[in-house]
């Protein structure tokens, strides 16, 4: 048993240095090589994701709550609003039948691919403070809630965090920088990721310890990550980016055309 903990802390290692690398959600990853690379089946892959998802975003939170780049009104509005249905997605994932979940898995792969490169045109680094003071306005509730309830409810399913959602809509939606764009994000995916397990651990059967393996392994690949993306260019990481996704959905996608045929 011991041998298999140290297979998922090495996933949990190789995927978060990937993600890290290429500044994407952990679990639109992570979830493709659990279902293909190990015999948990996709629903537990779903719970042991989730478990990742939570121990990422609360040492990401933490980091970024010290660098002063999270906008807390943002974050709560978007985070209490998907949090909601992100349990239900979470807790609900046991009745829905396996071919819906790759679907909304494959959709979600297909909005990273092109957020991936909108996320990037902004280079706005300046008045970060004041950007993580900014008060919403009452059109952004308008905004915020609707998106927040479908996007919760659909990672809640997958036991993905989202950031590859959130971090280019709060850029393109409500102008904030990246940095903080990044650290807002964070906080909404740690408000998500509490009631997430909660729901996993009621509906789903799966090794706890299983989860922390890859958890532990990702908390450590994500420093490689960031090591790694410093010595690189960006032209090459979106050449990664692309392929990587492309195989995974070149991937799913196959496996629902043979499902359904």
């Amino acid at each position: 048993m011991l041998l298999e903990y140290l297979k998922f802390f090495g996933i949990g290692l190789l995927t978060s240095s990937i993600v890290t690398l290429l500044g994407i959600g952990g679990g639109l990853i992570i979830l493709p090589i659990l279902i293909y690379f190990t015999d948990v089946g996709l629903k537990a892959a779903t719970a042991i994701s989730a478990v990742q998802v939570f121990f990422a975003s609360s040492f990401g939170t933490f980091f970024n709550r010290l660098q002063k780049t999270i906008n807390f009104r943002y974050a709560i509005i978007f985070g209490t609003s998907s949090g909601i249905t992100y349990f239900l997605g979470s807790y609900f994932t046991i009745s829905i039948p396996e071919n819906t979940i790759k679907i909304i898995y494959l959709c979600s792969v297909i909005l990273a691919l092109i957020l991936f490169f909108l996320k990037r045109n902004n280079n706005k680094d300046n008045d970060l403070e004041l950007a993580a003071q900014r008060i919403p306005k009452k059109i952004d509730y308008f905004k915020i809630i609707p998106i927040a309830l479908i996007a919760g409810f659909s990672f809640g399913v997958l036991g993905v965090g989202g950031g590859f959602l959130y971090v280019p809509l709060l850029i393109l939606l409500f102008d904030l920088p990246l940095k903080v764009a990044i650290g807002t994000s964070l906080m909404i995916v740690l408000f998500n990721a509490v009631p997430g397990i909660v729901g996993k651990l009621l509906s789903t059967r799966f090794d706890i310890f299983l989860g922390l393996s890859v958890a532990i392994g990702a908390i450590i690949g994500s420093r490689i990550g960031t090591y790694i993306n410093k010595k690189i260019s960006e032209k090459i990481i979106k050449i990664i980016f692309t392929l990587l996704l492309a195989v995974i959905i070149g991937r799913v996608g196959w496996d629902l055309y043979v499902s359904f045929n």
